[in-house]
């Protein structure tokens, strides 16, 4: 008796172990197929690209990814950080020159002043006109909008045309730390004070699919400091994870890089914030051949 059932047990084994070796070898084919341009997308594929300041270094590295790997996005929607990368890649630019241009970037090219003195968001706006010139939003390449929030009414602005850089520095216009961005009778600051994963925000632009990127999964950090930029970091931290949840709800596959360990503030891990995005965006790879193409 018990030798048929070791003979049973090893047959199951081996009926797993084939089963894998086939899943692999398409998982490989459709991996080839998908760089080669050969897979063909679902519907309309929407890149949902969060808000995380300095960690949205991250963001280059998971766009590194998709190029290597041949994903494909129809139209992208930005916050903050997520806005300026996206709007960079958008215009058509790669992620390796995105990072060329990252790597060479001081934090005091985007603000110079004390953190405690509001600073204009004109360095924001020099990253995109260095990079691409005096664009507007409606005449790039590929579909892109900004999301930022007006002061006045208190709602979320959906920026999908006019100037690029006045939209992504609004958009990344952090309150107190800059001055908000005035657009007749707008007074425009970061969007993720509403939104800061706008994923819904590409479903209402025609998206059929979503890929979200969070470069701040474990924003939910308190403060039992009483220090101004401590109180001020942790009130940020609170409003962004209530603005982010929606994000998650309206996700097809959502790529989370942990980037706990550095500041929102500052450059510092550079490097490695571009590393643990790529490395996310390739293991999201599985997710998006199975979910978004056929």
């Amino acid at each position: 008796m018990g030798k048929i059932k070791d003979f049973f047990a090893k047959r199951a084994h081996l009926k797993k172990e084939q089963a894998e070796i086939r899943a692999q070898k398409d998982y490989e084919k459709r991996r080839s197929l998908l760089r080669e341009g050969k897979l063909k997308k679902r519907g309309v594929i929407g890149l949902c690209l969060g808000g995380g300041g300095a960690r949205g270094f991250a963001h280059i590295g998971v766009l590194k990814a998709f190029e290597e790997y041949g994903v494909k996005y129809d139209l992208c929607v930005g916050t903050s950080a997520g806005a300026l990368v996206g709007a960079l890649a958008c215009c058509g630019m790669k992620a390796e020159d995105i990072y060329a241009y990252g790597e060479k970037l001081s934090m005091r090219d985007i603000r110079s002043k004390n953190l405690l003195i509001s600073a204009s968001t004109d360095g924001i706006k020099k990253i995109i006109t260095d990079n691409v010139g005096n664009r507007n939003i409606e005449d790039l390449p590929t579909k892109f909008c900004a999301v930022a929030t007006d002061l006045v009414s208190a709602r979320e602005i959906l920026l999908t045309e006019g100037e690029l850089g006045c939209a992504v520095s609004a958009s990344c216009c952090v309150p107190q730390f800059f001055k908000p961005v005035v657009m007749g009778e707008l007074h425009l600051v970061d969007g993720g004070l509403l939104n800061n994963i706008p994923a819904d925000v590409c479903r209402m632009l025609g998206a059929d699919y979503v890929i979200t990127v969070d470069v701040n999964p474990t924003r939910y950090v308190g403060t039992d400091e009483l220090g101004s930029i401590a109180v001020i970091k942790a009130s940020f931290s609170i409003m962004m994870a209530n603005s982010s949840y929606k994000g998650y709800l309206n996700s097809d596959v959502m790529i989370k890089v942990d980037t706990d360990k550095f500041k929102s503030y500052s450059k510092d891990g550079f490097d490695e914030m571009y590393a643990l995005g790529y490395e996310a965006g390739k293991q999201a790879i599985p997710e998006i051949l199975e979910k978004i193409y056929f």
